[in-house]
């Protein structure tokens, strides 16, 4: 399962994605592990470290090209996050594993629908939908 993240068009420090949980193409399932020595912390709120929703939104944006790659069978090689509509529920700070889960709500043309959602220890912590439009390798400029 794990060899979708090498899939993303991301690399270290900017793939988030820590682990696939479950590679449904229905609903997909990943995590990122936080343990606080991350770069970003030391300037985002560095007596209380906090992540930032940006990043959180990335890590779903992430998780939802995984769930368009694993469905093309990897015809999907890049995409774009054209839109995204997140909601932050509570803040997430380090130490955390970070459940993302991303579902397919439809489509049109290449641009995806996803539901989202972020949690921590089971409580939700961001979620929303974004808007993703796939492409392929030969597509891309």
């Amino acid at each position: 399962m794990n060899e979708l993240i090498e899939q993303l068009p991301h690399r270290p420090p900017f793939r988030f994605v820590s682990s696939v949980v479950n590679d449904d193409t229905e609903s997909f399932e990943a995590s990122w592990s936080v343990d606080g020595s991350e770069e970003f912390f030391r300037g985002h709120f560095p007596s209380d470290p906090i992540v930032p929703g940006v990043l959180v939104t990335e890590a779903l944006a992430q998780t939802a090209g995984m769930l368009l790659i694993a469905r093309s069978g990897g015809s999907h090689s890049h995409g774009m996050l054209v839109h995204s509509e997140i909601r932050f529920r509570i803040p997430i700070r380090p130490p955390a594993l970070i459940a993302l889960y991303a579902h397919e709500l439809g489509s049109v043309g290449a641009l995806y629908r996803l539901s989202v959602t972020a949690k921590v220890a089971g409580v939700i912590a961001a979620e929303g939908t974004l808007v993703l439009a796939a492409g392929n390798a030969s597509s891309a400029q």
